[in-house]
């Protein structure tokens, strides 16, 4: 008989101690909020990369700089422009550029010069994890030129740019600003351009069309027309 009461009562204390055990188990679990064992190689969860935490956010800064030709001039406008992410995969870009000027040389005046761009994009965000995005950016650009009368000669210019980009955005997030990022992108566009000339009267039109790569020809192009840079607020 003392054998059987021995016997139930470690199997009391048995049966409270794994209760206890399963109970403090399930305080962990919520306690690191998991609801059950990651296994290896698993998706981060959603919301947990420097790109999730600019989704509803605005952003300024640069967006590349823009040439466009009128007449014989070739002239250039960085753009400034924000960006909004509606939610994780779909934003909206929109910039300006433009470019005043004006002088005399002793009491001859210069030429003034008048440029304007408007840019517009849709960044879409196909992948991202941690401080990294890899992004394809459709994207527009109408530009207009126009370099004023010296010697009854007059200069316009318009730009009409098409294309898209495919690169990355690397947020600082590993330096505790996950709030500035840099963009590389490399992309295809398709251009329409119109130069004119008129001197008394008379112009002379000249318009091209050219489908290319966003890269130009000197090395350096890639910080001009690659490389951008945003602030989120």
């Amino acid at each position: 008989m003392k054998l059987f009461t021995t016997m139930g009562t470690g199997a009391a204390v048995l049966l409270l101690a794994s209760g206890a055990f399963a109970q403090e188990a399930t305080a962990q679990a919520s306690t690191d909020g998991r609801a059950g064992v990651a296994l290896p190689g698993a998706q981060p969860a959603a919301g947990n990369s420097d790109h999730s935490q600019m989704v509803g956010r605005f952003a300024v800064g640069y967006l590349g700089r823009q040439t466009i030709g009128a007449g014989d001039h070739t002239l250039v406008a960085p753009v400034i422009g924000a960006r909004y992410w509606l939610d994780n995969m779909i934003g909206i870009d929109a910039g300006l550029g433009f470019n005043f000027s004006s002088g005399s040389i002793n009491d001859t005046d210069k030429a003034g010069v008048t440029v304007m761009m408007f840019h517009a994009g849709v960044p879409l965000n196909l992948a991202d994890a941690g401080h990294f995005s890899f992004q394809v950016v459709p994207e527009a650009t109408i530009g207009f030129a126009n370099v004023g009368e010296v010697a009854g000669v007059s200069h316009d210019g318009f730009l009409l740019s098409l294309g898209a980009r495919a690169g990355a955005e690397i947020h600082f997030g590993f330096m505790n600003i996950p709030q500035l990022s840099l963009q590389g992108s490399v992309g295809l566009y398709l251009r329409h351009q119109h130069r004119g000339v008129e001197q008394g009267g008379a112009e002379v039109s000249n318009n091209s069309f050219t489908i290319g790569t966003t890269l130009g020809n000197n090395p350096w192009d890639i910080f001009t027309s690659s490389i951008s840079a945003l602030y989120y607020f």
